[in-house]
């Protein structure tokens, strides 16, 4: 019978600065080495950003196109998830098997990665592997983060797949592969683009609900028509850069801001109507604008339009910046726990919604 230890975040130590800096230089020939270093002083949360704040997680530069299993030897991830057998132990020190319940470990050290009931399935990750072995040609690994062998997230940019939306402003095509063995999310995959001058997460693709696999046979099934998916994930991602490029030509009054902020928060406000005024000391209507998420988009707003104009786009990019960079939960204090909630909220949770409709919202001004 193994014994189980408690697993600890693997730490893996990199200059962030260089990698990022080297990544942006491959990333796009136009971006000048002074957008570089303001963007790597600013890096927030998105991403390979993201992945390199928290535990578990290592920013991949260049050299990825190296045998892909050197790559997942190299962040742990060549381990099978095996069943065994589960006890406890009786008032009387008797050993009794568990029978409803199986532990999954990890067969190389043993740890102890899950405690599920006997029907769930295990998806290994040499199956994960098989199916990036299959696009290798097509994609890039950006990014590989690791948590304590329970739940992994590998980021990969579609090769070829860098378009500018204005001048020094490029979006990236990307593909993301999220999976667990401690039930906390099924497999899946997702495309989305993201802004290389601030890493915001700009939109899922139109079409893009995420490729769900519960199970190796139903990912093995897939590994052939993934490259068709790509190909045509770039046919949208195209067609997404031409709309972001309408929004930069939309200028936008005040009335407007406050017409897409009062819609896209409206669920959170409307039936509060009430509340006491900091300032005055007493109870008043409240607005849109007592929003904590409000408050702080109306100060990216400031720097945005400062920066980059009063339209459409930038005001998409002062609310997407706050999610991708700036949301948290305020009870958890540690910012590497921040940033892995925040990352995978974006990634396939309620994050992903609100900027997509914040997109809707003012590709329509």
């Amino acid at each position: 019978m193994p014994i189980f230890k408690q697993p600890k975040f693997k730490t893996m130590q990199s200059d962030f600065l260089n990698q990022l800096e080297n990544s942006f230089k491959n990333s796009s020939s136009q971006f000048s080495a002074q957008n570089n270093q303001l963007v790597a002083e600013n890096l927030g949360y998105q991403n390979s950003s993201n992945e390199t704040k928290y535990k578990g997680s290592k920013f991949i530069d260049d050299v990825f196109k190296e045998d892909i299993d050197l790559i997942f030897k190299k962040h742990n991830l060549d381990f099978e998830a095996v069943r065994t057998p589960l006890f406890y132990k009786s008032t009387s020190g008797e050993l009794i098997e568990v029978t409803d319940h199986q532990a999954i470990i990890n067969n190389k050290n043993n740890n102890l990665l899950n405690i599920p009931k006997l029907q769930y399935t295990t998806l290994q990750l040499s199956a994960i592997k098989k199916l990036i072995s299959s696009i290798r040609d097509m994609t890039t690994i950006e990014s590989i983060t690791n948590i304590d062998d329970k739940r992994f997230i590998i980021n990969l940019m579609i090769d070829g797949q860098i378009k500018e939306v204005q001048k020094d402003d490029p979006h990236k095509l990307r593909l993301v592969i999220v999976s667990s063995h401690d039930s906390s999310v099924s497999c899946h995959i997702s495309f989305f683009h993201t802004r290389m001058w601030c890493f915001n997460q700009m939109n899922k693709l139109k079409q893009s609900e995420p490729l769900i696999f519960k199970h190796t046979k139903s990912i093995n099934d897939n590994v052939s028509r993934l490259g068709s998916i790509i190909d045509f994930k770039k046919g949208e991602f195209t067609k997404s850069i031409e709309d972001y490029k309408l929004m930069v030509r939309k200028e936008i009054k005040e009335e407007q801001v406050k017409q897409v902020l009062e819609t896209l928060f409206y669920e959170k406000w409307k039936n509060k109507k009430v509340c006491t005024d900091r300032v005055l000391k007493e109870t008043r209507e409240k607005t849109y604008l007592d929003l904590v998420e409000v408050k702080q988009i109306k100060e990216n707003l400031e720097r945005e339009f400062e920066q980059n104009g009063r339209t459409a786009y930038s005001l998409h990019n002062g609310i997407n910046y706050y999610y991708s960079h700036q949301m948290g939960a305020s009870n958890i204090k540690d910012e590497s726990e921040r940033a892995r909630i925040r990352l995978e909220q974006n990634l396939y949770g309620k994050n992903s919604n609100i900027i997509d409709k914040s997109k809707e919202l003012c590709l329509a001004l």
